[in-house]
């Protein structure tokens, strides 16, 4: 059980947790009620040097004229600007075209600096958890404020998640031509910060009660739920140490009884 987590107070804290929620006693919850919900970025896999989805979108605007191309590049540093890069420069297919264009950016795409394959590099301890929660049947959801369409085609393979509990931001599309086509431009709020709890509840109907993230971003998400994890950067030998644009949640933390996992001291191993 989480054999890719060190034995310690986070291991501990969450395998009580899943005892307790899944057997009968005080902290019992209802099959119905078990919703589990986790950012991506950072959390199940690498977001540095920059967002994975960044890198896709590079990739679309190298041939293009420096002017255009100097513009997209501006976009990879805010996230709005980033889904409403991605949503240009693929407006016009269909969702199936443009799913067999991410299909084939991970085929081949390899990390700037760990230099290993996207795939290659989801966080093992995630995973496990991720499974150990889908054995105790809890319902698990992706909440990104990535493209919802950018990860659903790889979310089941990397992640065990199905597409359609992949909860994310989302380009706009409309329905012609027998076929579901993207337009420019993005819709409103991202599932970001507050967005991400107002997309959950319109999607599932209901707060999570596990939810885990890594930055600020999460923060409204994690005050929705009984138990808060946040993953916490500090292991720059085998991964990255940072904690910029997250200096609220590491913050809060002890106040709200989240539970921070150190990289460095609570994961065996990093990658799958």
């Amino acid at each position: 059980m989480l054999d890719s987590w060190r034995e310690g107070a986070t291991k501990q804290a969450l395998i009580e947790f899943i005892e307790s929620a899944t057997t009968p006693g005080e902290g019992h919850i209802p099959v119905a009620e078990r919703l589990a919900t986790f950012d991506l970025d950072g959390t199940l896999w690498p977001e540095k040097p920059h967002y994975v989805q960044a890198e896709f979108l590079l990739r679309h605007v190298a041939d293009m004229p420096e002017g255009r191309r100097r513009r997209f590049r501006d976009a990879l540093v805010a996230l709005p600007d980033l889904a409403a890069g991605v949503a240009d420069v693929t407006r016009g297919i269909t969702a199936s075209e443009f799913e067999d264009v991410v299909c084939g950016f991970f085929a081949t795409a390899v990390h700037p600096v760990l230099e290993r394959n996207h795939t290659e590099l989801t966080y093992r301890p995630m995973i496990e958890l991720i499974d150990l929660l889908v054995e105790r049947s809890f319902d698990v959801y992706i909440c990104t404020g990535a493209g919802r369409d950018f990860v659903r085609p790889i979310s089941e393979q990397l992640f065990g998640v199905s597409r359609d509990r992949v909860i994310g931001s989302a380009g706009s599309i409309e329905y012609r031509d027998s076929a579901i086509y993207r337009k420019k431009g993005i819709d409103l709020p991202l599932a970001e910060g507050p967005g991400k709890p107002e997309h959950i509840w319109k999607r599932v109907g209901r707060m999570p009660v596990f939810a885990c993230g890594n930055s600020d971003g999460d923060f409204e998400m994690l005050e929705t739920a009984r138990f808060g994890l946040v993953v916490h950067h500090d292991d720059e030998q085998r991964e990255f140490a940072y904690a910029e644009k997250a200096e609220k949640v590491l913050q809060a933390a002890g106040d709200r009884g989240w539970h921070v996992v150190s990289m460095r001291d609570d994961w065996v191993r990093v990658f799958s």
